[in-house]
């Protein structure tokens, strides 16, 4: 069975974004009471983070940039090929960190933090990746 393609990544992406900016219209008391919301947001918060990596790493790999050696320099080369800019690299490398945080040490991530974070990135995401699309866009490439 073929993996799905980008497109399915950014399809995937926009449902996860849709999802945690209707669990931010509840208040975060709401929030911290309501175990499935909890465990609702940390999914699509990874899925998010997933989405954009994949999604960048498949634009570097078309364009034959050179390959980054981990997550985080996925940001550094979509800077470097003035895909994103400087303050949208640092927030991708501040969300791989985030991921590694839900995916390796999601025990030490408080329902507070886990809500504030949502709140933090749900806008860097969303840019980091219409800066994709448009560059995507710019050149003619298909996802």
């Amino acid at each position: 069975m073929p993996t799905p393609g980008v497109k399915a990544r950014i399809d995937r992406f926009w449902r996860a974004v849709k999802r945690l900016q209707k669990i931010l219209n509840t208040n975060l008391e709401q929030f911290m009471e309501n175990e499935d919301l909890i465990d609702a947001s940390e999914r699509n918060l990874e899925i998010a983070v997933e989405a954009m990596i994949d999604i960048g790493e498949a634009l570097i790999a078309y364009m034959r940039w050179r390959a980054p050696k981990s997550y985080r320099e996925i940001g550094i080369v979509l800077l470097e090929n003035k895909v994103i800019n400087e303050v949208l690299s640092e927030k991708f490398k501040e969300a791989v960190n985030l991921r590694n945080i839900l995916v390796h040490n999601y025990m030490y991530l408080t329902p507070k933090e886990l809500y504030n974070n949502i709140k933090s990135y749900i806008n860097p995401l969303t840019n980091i990746v219409y800066n994709i699309i448009n560059y995507m866009k710019e050149k003619n490439i298909d996802p």
